[in-house]
């Protein structure tokens, strides 16, 4: 780019050489061109370009395009938009006094409940939101006496942030008296090794998950009934299954590997920027992401890109009984995911569902687990 100022004229009209004898006598002229026998072009100092369209004009000569470039027209354009200028004086400015202000708490490493209690808390303990006046070590202290769910504590001002993580108190099993042993699973109990506690089931009890199997109590030898903590090992035999589908005749889309990325610019809602067209792609699927482009919530920019995938649709025409296997062997699949590493199966069975055109196989697989937790 020029750092003076440029002016690309173009003109038209006959007799055009003496006009620009003259011309050259006042004003430097650049890069004259002859396009045609009636009009050329050429550049002359952006300063120049006034006294340059009067005396075309006092020849009778046509200016047909008048253009400018360089830093001097492009700093000139921008003085003139003094609302531009005085907005983005007013926002620098008024990003730089409130940066310097915490504007959000964050706690990490608790649940949704008690982090809003230390949010709270937090709040109406700091003096000022000023980044400057918060100690952060007197706000770990604080939290750390105030709540007993709090093993260790770190608090930081990230940005407009004051960050709080949180590692929660774990309460030891002797200090876990009153909560009874619940199943986890549905299923039929097989064997019961009851070391404390109350057992309400028995073998061969159809249980439920969320059923109580051991109430943490005894009665002692007084009669008396005295908490503890209970203790168990139950198994029962519980049952996984897993569904798939089949149609003879459907359409499948697929990717074709080509894709174009569009990007916008927002700030809010409000969109400032897009170089989005008309869809790229006759059949596509679309992926959006959206980044932050600015740490703070004064001026939340944001750029969004847009990806359109190409996809194309056929027509598949497909009996059930010459994949049959595979389609077993699919619903097989989804039962292991529910298994653990080398548990046993006890018993594996599959069932086939068949409507006009529609199959519908289910694999149901039965395993032996202690169902206490």
């Amino acid at each position: 780019m020029y750092k003076k100022g440029k002016t690309h004229v173009q003109v038209k009209g006959l007799n055009q050489e003496r006009t620009i004898n003259n011309i050259v006598k006042k004003i430097k002229i650049y890069n004259y061109n002859r396009l045609e026998h009636n009009l050329c072009e050429f550049e002359v100092d952006y300063k120049n370009h006034k006294l340059l369209c009067k005396m075309l004009s006092d020849a009778g000569l046509e200016v047909t395009a008048l253009s400018h470039f360089g830093l001097h027209s492009n700093f000139k354009k921008l003085a003139y938009s003094y609302g531009i200028v005085v907005a983005l004086v007013f926002c620098s400015i008024f990003y730089c006094l409130q940066y310097a202000f915490v504007l959000k708490i964050n706690v990490f490493g608790l649940d949704k409940k008690t982090s809003n209690e230390i949010v709270n808390f937090v709040d109406k303990n700091l003096n000022s939101r000023l980044k400057n006046s918060i100690d952060t070590k007197k706000i770990e202290v604080k939290v750390k006496d105030s709540f007993e769910e709090v093993s260790s504590i770190s608090v930081a001002i990230v940005g407009q942030s004051l960050i709080i993580n949180i590692n929660e108190a774990v309460l030891p099993d002797e200090m876990k008296e009153g909560e009874p042993i619940i199943s986890q699973y549905d299923g039929i109990i097989t064997d019961i090794n009851l070391v404390q506690g109350t057992l309400l089931v028995d073998v061969g009890d159809i249980v439920q998950k969320g059923d109580i199997l051991v109430e943490p109590y005894i009665i002692d030898a007084e009669g008396e009934k005295r908490v503890v903590t209970p203790k168990a090992e139950i198994y029962a035999d519980i049952w996984f299954s897993g569904i798939e589908n089949h149609y003879n005749h459907y359409f499948l889309t697929e990717r074709t590997g080509r894709k174009k990325t569009k990007s916008e610019i927002y700030i809010g809602n409000l969109l400032l920027y897009s170089n989005a067209s008309s869809q790229p792609y006759t059949e596509f699927e679309i992926e959006e992401s959206k980044v932050c482009m600015t740490k703070n919530n004064i001026l939340p920019l944001y750029r969004k890109m847009i990806t359109y995938y190409e996809t194309s649709t056929k027509e598949i025409e497909e009996d059930f009984f010459d994949v049959k296997e595979q389609i077993i062997e699919k619903a097989r699949k989804k039962v292991l995911i529910f298994l653990h590493k080398n548990e046993i199966i006890k018993e594996e069975n599959y069932t086939i569902r068949e409507e006009d055109g529609f199959h519908q196989v289910e694999v149901v697989m039965t395993v032996n687990r202690n169902i206490g937790g």
